[in-house]
């Protein structure tokens, strides 16, 4: 996008996104993410959530269009989900803002985003969706722990110190989503498959990588 990229033109790329991906009631969906839009911004201010080098007006694409890529490619209905180093909520919020119809768990080591997190939450009214404060190594092994059908994560770098932990929590026919533009280094390590491989105009070049639950180990 140029430097004359105004809030409506952003605005108008993301809602012509959610009509691309045939999202109902759109102008309901619009207000929810004005509403989500508002509250990350003002919570950035305070606790370090999102990079604050990025305008209010980039939000729609740079934040909100690029968590939802994963549904041109994934079927979230009625599974379950981990957002894993959720930040500001991204992608899991914007994934539960569009397709309300699965159960959301926000992880995140850091207490303080934990907390925006939950406020967030009770703010939008997300059904479904609980936020935890807890490094992934540690959340894995905890009693009763959940299994997820995707464990999805977008600003993460995959370390090997993950492996195990991502295994644990995924369920057997579970996949690891991860978030990429074009450096790969991280998952070659592991068998992968590319989910999507898209150039968007308004956002550049984006890759989901998928890796199935047996395939998380080092070989």
């Amino acid at each position: 996008m140029g430097r004359g990229t105004t809030m409506t033109e952003e605005k108008q790329i993301f809602e012509d996104y959610l009509r691309f991906l045939g999202l109902e009631d759109i102008d309901h969906l619009m207000a929810r993410f004005e509403h989500y839009l508002h509250l990350l911004y003002n919570a950035n201010r305070k606790v370090n959530l999102v990079s604050r080098n990025i305008p209010l007006e980039r939000y729609w694409v740079q934040h909100f269009l690029d968590s939802i890529v994963a549904l041109e490619c994934l079927d979230f209905t009625d599974k379950t989900v981990l957002d894993f180093g959720s930040g500001g909520g991204l992608p899991g919020i914007p994934l539960k803002l569009a397709v309300p119809d699965f159960n959301l768990t926000l992880l995140d080591s850091v207490q303080k985003k934990a907390r925006v997190l939950r406020e967030f939450v009770d703010a939008l009214s997300l059904s479904a969706t609980n936020v935890e404060a807890s490094r992934l190594e540690d959340y894995a092994y905890v009693a009763k722990r959940p299994s997820y059908d995707f464990i999805v994560c977008r600003a993460v770098a995959l370390e090997e110190r993950y492996f195990s932990p991502l295994r644990r929590l995924l369920k057997p026919s579970g996949m690891a989503v991860f978030y990429k533009a074009q450096k790969l280094d991280d998952v070659q390590v592991l068998k992968y498959e590319i989910l999507l491989d898209k150039d968007y105009p308004a956002l550049g070049q984006r890759q989901l990588i998928g890796i199935k639950q047996r395939d998380l180990l080092f070989h």
